[in-house]
């Protein structure tokens, strides 16, 4: 390992292990309901409530697996059928077993910090390999390892910031690099872990060599920020005068490794910018930063990354419902999105391939080969290998952050599906090992199971709901025309050949 990769792999190590030292503990919660004030959160009324135990638990057995499998797949996580239902039962009119009250006992493990985190970052090395791109790769994998918890909540909020144009490292850039990636990452999952505000965190980082390798002169830099963390688009007026203040602020370039350099030459005239006067640019950026629009500006951002497919006026007042509720911190914009009950029963949107990969693949409890995490990031792409940066998702790359509406072109969907397939669904191995795969222990848990109930237990383990009758008459006389009728792993990978295929596989369809 050259000494670049190792000094990254220390540096995002050491990341984690300050997402692993949180002083302080999370806020009481109402027993009954833990969704509702995790983190210490004021109480979500109106078009952003919670979705409540009672509501949760009126639902149909089959609903609340769905409704299950939304909130897990949101955080890159699945339930197995067999950790949800008594199969026992059998899956014609399946009963909760464990499963039940699900999501309350979520959202209690989010704010509950592990035990023993170390031993998470003493197995990443020796499971996985990573390139001199492990800033980009290591994320990822980390929460693939991680059970769900305040660990693992902390990483994913910080991976889902990085991946918004409100934290992009913006790694498609020439003036940034894979260190650009760990810095912005890494101090996200501190800053959060330390419960610090969202002001204070947005200050940090406007001020951070990242954010000025991202908009390089202060006439750029000043206009983003008001743009960015303001959501004010009209303010040309108030850019020069910000950018005079920031006028002794500027970044080197290649030549010197685009370093960001705040010499003595600064402002002496004050400047009025967003009704304010300041003097200079650490003045401009607290402006901005304690400006009244900053939390409104946040949540409308995350709303939009959530509900892509909402209409506008009915996004404007689930919007207005979470402000209401005086959020100060990234948890609590994040858990009252995906606990609502529009997020949990309504939302109807195309799933990030993260969300759509690990959910199944800890239904089917698939195994990553050591070289999954890396060839996933690959921005070189492959030819039987499909990479994010050919799905158009590229991970913490994009200057403006990833698109809220993912891309579904035929060529960028069509490597989604080949990794979803390939990697994942047909890949059968008799020995459980990791090589990208499923394996015998996901055949035997549903040993007990009639032949029909077998392809419900199929359906449940990838899209997440029962098989049609239809389905069910077409399919039994594929397998039985195959001579697969006593060979349950390849009956397995016909069907889940066939549910590779329906558009279900990479939605969020609405459960009402």
């Amino acid at each position: 390992m050259s000494d670049t990769i190792k000094r990254a792999v220390f540096l995002l190590l050491s990341a984690f292990v300050l997402s692993a030292c949180n002083p302080s503990s999370p806020g009481q919660r109402d027993a009954s309901d833990a969704s509702t004030t995790m983190f210490g959160a004021q109480v979500v009324h109106g078009e952003a409530a919670a979705l409540s135990s009672s509501e949760y638990q009126q639902l149909s057995a089959e609903a609340q697996y769905t409704v299950a499998n939304r909130l897990m797949s949101t955080l890159y996580k699945g339930v197995p059928v067999d950790a949800f239902f008594d199969l026992k039962q059998g899956l014609a009119s399946p009963r909760v077993g464990d499963g039940d009250d699900f999501i309350n006992r979520t959202a209690t493990k989010m704010t509950q910090e592990l035990a023993d985190p170390g031993k998470y970052l003493a197995q990443l090395g020796g499971n996985y390999s990573f390139t001199s791109r492990i800033s980009q790769e290591m994320p990822i994998a980390l929460m693939y390892d991680l059970p769900i918890s305040r660990d693992h909540f902390t990483h994913w909020m910080a991976y889902n910031l990085s991946n918004t144009i409100l934290f992009s490292p913006a790694l498609e850039m020439e003036s940034a690099d894979y260190f650009d990636v760990h810095r912005v990452y890494s101090k996200l999952v501190s800053r959060i872990n330390a419960n610090m505000d969202i002001r204070e965190i947005i200050y940090q980082h406007m001020i951070s060599q990242e954010n000025w390798r991202r908009f390089r002169s202060p006439e750029d830099n000043t206009r983003e920020m008001i743009e960015i963390y303001l959501g004010l688009f009209d303010q040309d007026d108030q850019v020069p005068k910000a950018s005079q203040a920031c006028q002794n602020w500027y970044l080197t370039g290649d030549n010197q490794d685009y370093q960001l350099v705040i010499t003595l030459n600064e402002n002496i005239v004050p400047q009025k910018v967003l009704g304010q006067w300041i003097n200079n640019c650490f003045d401009f950026y607290r402006v901005v930063s304690n400006h009244p629009k900053v939390i409104a500006r946040m949540v409308n951002v995350l709303v939009d990354h959530f509900f892509v497919d909402m209409a506008q006026d009915k996004r404007a007042v689930l919007v207005q419902s979470i402000v209401d509720s005086n959020p100060t911190r990234f948890e609590h914009i994040f858990t009252a999105i995906i606990f609502s009950r529009e997020y949990l029963l309504n939302s109807d949107r195309p799933k990030r391939v993260e969300e759509t990969f690990f959910n199944i693949a800890d239904k089917v409890t698939w195994r990553p080969r050591q070289d999954f995490f890396r060839r996933l990031n690959d921005p070189s792409g492959g030819s039987s290998f499909p990479t994010m940066s050919q799905m158009r998702q590229p991970s913490m790359t994009l200057k403006l952050g990833r698109w809220a509406f993912q891309p579904l072109d035929s060529l960028s969907f069509s490597y989604y599906h080949k990794l979803v397939r390939e990697q994942l669904l047909i890949r059968y191995s008799s020995s459980d090992d990791n090589s990208n795969s499923w394996g015998l222990s996901f055949i035997e848990k549903a040993s007990d199971l009639t032949d029909e109930d077998f392809i419900h237990y199929l359906f449940l383990s990838s899209v997440g709901r029962k098989a049609y009758a239809e389905e069910i008459t077409t399919l039994s006389e594929v397998i039985s025309n195959r001579n697969y009728l006593n060979n349950r792993p390849n009956q397995a990978r016909i069907i889940f050949d066939y549910v590779s295929r329906l558009p279900e596989t990479y939605f969020n369809n609405s459960i009402n």
